[in-house]
């Protein structure tokens, strides 16, 4: 065989190659996940665990559960898991939800760095008591509407003069656990994650429930992968352990 033969046949096996990897890697799933930041810990770990089971890669992109709601008219996801399933609620309305899943519950409580605590027996008390106090952002997280929204009943919302607002809950807990604020409402699971922070459960916070959810898009590439991964946070034992070892219910408390 001429060289030249050689040459075009070696061509022409390599080019096959090449394109048969790249369809194989088109083909391949890779999910997009929109995650509320509260969420983190358990989500990653979860995430390397179903990325070893089934092959499929999955890019999570955390923030706040208002700003990633925003976001679906612009980016192109597979799965939507919010902090409370109000947000699923709205993102369904708007057209966005193929299948939701429901994956735990969890609480607001009263989040106080360790060394700054003062006793306070409401929320009205704190809100007057507390000289540094933080608050997450209503427009951007769930934390934070809901802790408007439980501020309003309770009269003192117009009272409530926190010294830093944040984006999302992870930064309202870290800012509580440096001192940067000496208090702040968040999730309980949350609170859970963090050495130097105290909680106390008052009784105007004992009866609210956040239900999280996670759904499926109508926008996802690959929706049998999309609703794997949903069944897997929602359904798997694995998943179970992950979330309640992180301060995430299962079941509604009466």
């Amino acid at each position: 065989m001429s060289f030249f033969k050689l040459r075009w046949v070696v061509t022409f096996l390599f080019s096959v190659t090449v394109s048969g990897c790249l369809e194989q890697n088109r083909d391949r799933p890779r999910l997009r996940l929109l995650c509320a930041a509260g969420m983190r810990e358990p989500v990653s770990e979860l995430i390397n665990e179903f990325e070893t089971e089934t092959g499929v890669e999955v890019d999570v992109q955390f923030g706040g559960s208002g700003t990633l709601l925003a976001m679906m008219d612009q980016v192109e996801a597979d799965l939507y898991l919010a902090a409370d399933d109000g947000y699923i609620e709205e993102a369904s309305r708007r057209g966005f939800v193929l299948s939701r899943h429901r994956v735990g519950f969890q609480s607001p409580v009263l989040a106080w760095n360790s060394a700054k605590k003062i006793d306070v027996t409401s929320l009205a008390d704190w809100v007057r008591k507390s000289a540094r106090s933080g608050m997450a952002l209503p427009e951007t997280s769930a934390i934070g509407k809901m802790t408007e929204e439980v501020l309003a009943v309770e009269g003192v919302r117009e009272e409530m003069q926190p010294c830093a607002h944040f984006v999302t809950v992870y930064e309202l807990a870290n800012a509580i656990q440096l001192g940067s604020v000496d208090s702040g409402i968040i999730w309980d699971n949350v609170a859970a994650q963090y050495k130097g922070v105290s909680v106390q459960e008052l009784s105007e916070l004992s009866g609210v429930v956040s239900a999280v959810e996670v759904a499926v898009l109508l926008s996802s590439s690959f929706p049998n992968s999309a609703t794997d991964l949903a069944e897997f946070l929602s359904n798997d034992k694995i998943a179970r352990d992950s979330f309640e070892t992180h301060g995430l219910w299962r079941e509604e408390k009466p």
